[in-house]
């Protein structure tokens, strides 16, 4: 009989460090309401930040290409799965990207491990910011390059690695965030695409929790990376690009070439999705929402709906989470690995469609527990 022990063992240190995961079944009810155990809650830790997870024409879409295409690809983009809905989708993410082709993949996850480990390998070097997703570091280590990190948003220790570093290896990518999904921060984004310009490299970036992407600009060496399942509420990942780097993916992605096709619901959700966002203002609702947030916690406003409050100790932070719980909101706490060790947190996402009363109350209840903690 195999001995198990070993990750009995591990377990019960996650346990014992307050940093043991379990899954909670929950129910939607809107892109704001959740119910947990028979109680209603109102969600502020989605990343459904224009709300439209539950728009009636989003859901319309969705049903009437369930009904034309059926429920599921059956295969590879690569055998029969291609629908025409693919090549509607792509060239409306490329618009919405400023570029000039985008490639879709079944999740963020997929499209990170594809990329990355196609556009670098051996005798090249990854240069990457510490607070990159994980996604993204393990698709760095899939690729077998050497992989650097410089100090979050410290473009002049990226220098720095560049100068050391870029002359000793054949190809380089530089890897950022846009909005980092823990810290909700804004990347170095000018700053590192004049590194990336001068040291001949790729510029990386990874617009998963941005909900500005179509103002962001474009040059000939900058990859990105998106995905279709938080502002645009579906499921699934994307790059966009320059015609030739779309066309060397869809070529050398294994994630691509060896995953089942998406179903043709999400797909036709995402262009609808996509539609909405282009014809209505979404952002600037979503971001009178967070302004309004920002200030009454007294927090600074920075462009981003992910707030998060850092309580160090993961007990604290479960605490914290079940007492704002029991007020009627739900906000997870998040505890090592996903964050480092001594930055437990609540992570507060705002959504376009939380109310201004909503807003205030539960902001009122973090600042009763920030008074509290301090005492």
């Amino acid at each position: 009989m195999i001995d198990l022990s070993y990750y009995q063992q591990l377990l019960k240190q996650k346990k014992d460090s307050n940093n043991y995961r379990s899954l909670n079944n929950f129910e939607f009810i809107s892109s704001t309401k959740i119910k947990k155990n028979n109680h209603i809650l109102t969600s502020f830790c989605s990343n459904d930040y224009l709300g439209l997870s539950f728009d009636k024409s989003v859901i319309k879409a969705a049903k009437d290409a369930i009904s034309k295409y059926g429920s599921g690809a059956v295969s590879s983009r690569f055998i029969s799965g291609n629908l025409s809905l693919y090549k509607i989708l792509e060239q409306d993410i490329a618009n919405y990207m400023n570029c000039d082709d985008s490639i879709i993949f079944s999740s963020g996850y997929n499209a990170a491990i594809g990329a990355i480990p196609a556009l670098v390998g051996r005798n090249d070097i990854i240069i990457a910011d510490k607070l990159i997703h994980s996604c993204l570091i393990d698709a760095a280590k899939l690729s077998k390059a050497k992989l650097l990190r410089f100090n979050h948003n410290d473009s002049n220790h990226c220098k720095k690695l560049l100068d050391q570093n870029r002359g000793n290896y054949n190809k380089c990518l530089i890897i950022t965030e846009s909005v980092f999904s823990m810290d909700g921060d804004l990347g170095k984004i000018k700053e590192l695409h004049k590194l990336s310009d001068k040291y001949n490299s790729l510029l990386f970036i990874d617009y998963a929790h941005d909900i500005d992407m179509n103002e962001k600009f474009l040059a000939d060496n900058i990859v990105k990376m998106g995905t279709l399942s938080k502002s645009i509420a579906n499921l699934g990942g994307f790059i966009a690009a320059n015609n030739i780097v779309i066309d060397y993916l869809r070529n050398y992605s294994k994630s691509l070439i060896y995953s089942t096709a998406l179903c043709p619901s999400i797909l036709a959700g995402s262009i609808k999705a996509l539609e909405i966002i282009r014809q209505n203002n979404l952002q600037e609702k979503l971001h009178k929402n967070i302004s309004l947030f920002c200030s009454v916690i007294n927090k600074k406003y920075n462009k981003s709906a992910i707030i998060p409050i850092i309580v160090k100790d993961s007990f604290k932070a479960l605490n914290f989470s079940q007492i704002i719980e029991e007020k009627g909101y739900l906000i997870l706490a998040i505890r090592p690995p996903t964050v480092p060790k001594n930055s437990a947190r609540l992570r507060i996402t705002i959504n376009a469609n939380h109310t201004k009363d909503e807003i205030i109350n539960l902001a009122k209840i973090i600042n009763e527990l920030i008074l509290v903690n301090l005492l």
